[in-house]
């Protein structure tokens, strides 16, 4: 494989996942702070969905799907 196969893919799932993980950071300081139950409904499941995207961000192989 070269350097840049899959690189829009991983790059993608890269900047969404650090963007979930942004706003989960951002909703936990809201749940600590203003919006106790409400906070950390949100903050959950963004950690949640930022993790297997940045999982596979920085795997080494492709994933393709429909082959």
């Amino acid at each position: 494989m070269g350097a840049l196969t899959c690189f829009g893919e991983k790059t993608t799932s890269a900047i969404v996942g650090v963007i979930l993980v942004i706003v989960g950071i951002v909703f936990v300081g809201l749940g600590l702070t203003v919006l106790p139950i409400i906070g950390f409904i949100v903050a959950l499941p963004a950690f949640a969905a930022s993790y297997p995207l940045l999982r596979s961000a920085f795997k080494e192989a492709c994933e393709y799907y429909g082959k």
